[in-house]
């Protein structure tokens, strides 16, 4: 059923004031959200070793030609790839087991 009497410009005044107030209240919290998203990646940390890239096919990090270098009177960033722990094999030998022969049983 639709109302009997209906005049749309009586309608449009009644309903401007909370058209507006939420209008306002949307865009209220639209701002504080934007607020919170900009303040929490201010105050974040970035993560620890971003400046190493590694390289999925050989696993050795990738030299960045905008890091430091040796020469520059501040020391390198990290050591060149041919000298990264774990891409030489251990200098250690695992010691062979003795065979041990079976004793007679009398």
């Amino acid at each position: 059923m639709s109302s009997p009497q209906t005049n749309l410009k009586t309608q449009r005044w009644w309903h401007r004031g909370p058209l507006i107030g939420m209008s306002v209240g949307l865009i209220f919290v639209a701002g504080l959200f934007l607020w919170w998203v900009t303040y929490e990646v201010a105050e974040s940390d970035p993560p620890q070793g971003s400046e190493v890239q590694i390289d999925g096919r050989t696993g050795e990090p990738v030299l960045d030609e905008t890091l430091n270098e040796p020469g520059d009177g501040e020391p390198a960033d990290f050591a060149p790839a041919e000298n990264v722990p774990g891409d030489n094999p251990p200098s250690e030998t695992v010691p062979t087991p003795v065979p041990v022969e079976p004793v007679p049983a009398e």
